[in-house]
């Protein structure tokens, strides 16, 4: 993950970009992403055709997954955040918040009832 946020920020500082690289307009950029894979899917409650339909469009669906990724790690550049370690963080924070023997097989939204 390191590497790949410096690679990512070499790239944008050799083309002069960090000016645009602002929070706003990075996060604006990856709201624009999620809506494209939002386009792709939209209305389509059916898991198996969900499913069908991602497959059928696999290079749009990979392609807007590495724009979000590109806008998140370059947010990541901008805000000094090393995306590995909040990763991890994370992760461990929600093996506490959600141990499996309490939450095998079920959702995690306390405002439906399980």
């Amino acid at each position: 993950m390191k590497e790949l946020q410096k690679e990512i920020e070499e790239f944008v500082k050799e083309r002069r970009w960090i000016k645009f690289h602002n929070p706003k307009e990075l996060l604006l950029g990856i709201i624009e992403e999620v809506g494209e894979f939002r386009n792709i899917i939209k209305w389509e409650l059916d898991q198996e055709r969900l499913e069908e339909i991602i497959k059928n469009n696999y290079e749009e669906v990979e392609d807007t997954f590495g724009d979000m990724l590109w806008f998140i790690v370059s947010l990541a550049n901008r805000c000094n955040v090393d995306l590995e370690i909040a990763l991890k963080k994370v992760i461990e924070r929600n093996k506490k918040r959600f141990p499996k023997e309490k939450f095998f097989k079920t959702h995690t939204n306390v405002y439906v009832n399980r």
